[in-house]
């Protein structure tokens, strides 16, 4: 395995044959991706289901793994630019702030479905490749903003189970109401 932590997912009854697939996915990343990574991207390019890829990177960026890190984007409602980018959701601003892109102020807390959430991958292979060509393969072929690929704070408040808690710090009343 090029991330032995990834393992530890087998506690949480996944099958060994679906966490190799996202050890190899994960190690064959492009540089370029590496701090945009996509379980909607995952599931599309490996044929896993989508809430199983979801929950599997949740889990890999919990400390436990650490082998990715969550990362949460919030997008202009009105020109959709990206607005920086926050550790966790609490971080993520609760009071007006000007688009870098458009100029207009929105509340970026105040629209869950447009905070985008891509994870990092926080460490590199414990082997090397096997074949260094297959880092040109299973890239990202456009940006990751409103398209089918984009997972959002609202998908995750939607669609609450425990292997995604740890991404809604701090907003406990929120996760408790959706379940």
């Amino acid at each position: 395995m090029y991330f032995p932590q990834l393992r530890r997912l087998g506690s949480h009854n996944i099958n060994p044959l679906t966490i190799n697939m996202l050890d190899s996915w994960l190690a064959v990343q492009r540089r370029a991706v590496l701090k945009n990574l996509s379980p909607i991207r995952f599931s599309l390019q490996s044929n896993v289901d989508t809430e199983l890829a979801i929950d599997m990177f949740s889990l890999s960026s919990e400390s436990s793994i650490g082998v990715l890190k969550a990362i949460f984007k919030p997008i202009c409602p009105y020109c959709s630019g990206q607005n920086g980018h926050y550790g966790s959701l609490d971080e993520v601003p609760d009071v007006k702030i000007e688009c870098r892109h458009c100029g207009d102020f929105f509340v970026p807390s105040s629209r869950l479905d447009l905070i985008e959430i891509v994870f990092e991958r926080c460490l590199e292979p414990e082997q090397p490749l096997i074949d260094q060509n297959a880092r040109g393969q299973n890239n990202n072929h456009g940006g990751n903003r409103g398209n089918g690929e984009s997972l959002r704070a609202s998908d995750i408040i939607n669609r609450p189970n425990n292997a995604r808690r740890h991404l809604l710090s701090k907003l406990d009343s929120r996760y408790e109401a959706a379940q």
